[in-house]
């Protein structure tokens, strides 16, 4: 009942939005930008993307190593790809990560450490996506100041860079093995490979440069895979927008659109593209046509991975 009212309440945030989307946009101008977009700027959109996923799968590649997951680096793409896949065809995202961190831990039977890889690789993510909000935000201070929403969204994105480096900086204090499971006694109701999984992931902190590689790396896909895969459809369209003023907004609409509250982040990002771009002047039906086309080719892509999915569900 709990899993069915959740997604009870994820689609009903999501008709919400869209319903929103759908009265805010002029869908007529939306058809003419579509028809108007040519196939060279498809082709680079395809060739931008592709590298951003090669960065992701090279960090998790290394990620997984650090737990003595060797593979080519080809199986991460491929499953990285297939775990995308089922992201933006099935209705959570918890299934391409599953997935993925089975397909790598299945050989040697670390699954444990196979999904302490998967997570760690989402939270560097995060954290770097985290990281390219505040300091774009930051050159373009003035103007981000001006927006409360984006003031108030910037001050989030500061607290939570600020708690994570806290807990890094003092996760060897007696403190944190106070409040360890064995230490609370509550071990005991614990299923092993929860215990196993949370000790890979502790693991990871005796080595602090595997994890700021993987940070560098998530700055790396941020610039790539997401600022300049969008960027590419802003020129496809004929849009007009100052780029730090892009940069300023772009990474904090991917925060946004993280935010687990609807299915696949369905309405959420495409009213985080029209809200935040709207401050600079870009109209409602070009902002939402790269938020579908955007979509629409990042499915198509990860489409290609069907046959692996089929091979290895």
């Amino acid at each position: 009942m709990n899993k069915k009212l959740k997604f009870l309440l994820k689609i009903t945030v999501s008709l919400l939005f869209l319903f929103w989307i759908v009265f805010k946009v002029d869908w007529q101008e939306v058809l003419t930008l579509l028809s108007k977009v040519e196939i060279k700027y498809i082709i680079l959109y395809f060739f931008v993307l592709i590298a951003g996923i090669v960065v992701s799968a090279h960090k998790w590649k290394k990620l997984a190593e650090f737990k003595g997951i060797h593979l080519p680096l080809r199986d991460f793409f491929k499953f990285y790809l297939a775990g995308t896949f089922i992201n933006n065809f099935m209705p959570s995202f918890i299934g391409g990560d599953t997935f993925r961190a089975y397909q790598i831990g299945k050989t040697e039977k670390k699954y444990s450490q196979a999904a302490s890889s998967v997570v760690m690789d989402r939270l560097t993510g995060l954290f770097g996506a985290m990281v390219l909000t505040l300091f774009f935000s930051l050159l373009n201070f003035s103007t981000v100041l001006s927006k409360h929403i984006l003031v108030v969204l910037n001050l989030g994105v500061l607290i939570g860079i600020m708690l994570i480096l806290l807990f890094f900086a003092t996760r060897n204090f007696s403190f944190w093995k106070k409040l360890s499971l064995h230490k609370l006694g509550v071990a005991k109701y614990v299923p092993e490979k929860i215990l196993n999984f949370l000790t890979e992931m502790t693991n990871y902190h005796s080595n602090s440069g595997v994890l700021w590689r993987a940070v560098a790396a998530s700055v790396a896909f941020g610039i790539i895979g997401l600022a300049l895969t969008n960027f590419v459809l802003f020129l496809a369209l004929g849009a007009k927008i100052n780029v730090l003023d892009f940069l300023s907004v772009i990474f904090l609409i991917s925060f946004v659109s993280a935010i687990p509250i609807s299915i696949n982040n369905i309405g959420v990002k495409e009213w985080a593209y029209v809200t935040f771009f709207g401050f600079f002047g870009i109209s409602p039906a070009l902002v939402i046509t790269v938020a579908i086309l955007s979509r629409f080719l990042q499915m198509l892509l990860s489409f290609l991975a069907l046959p692996v999915y089929l091979k290895n569900k």
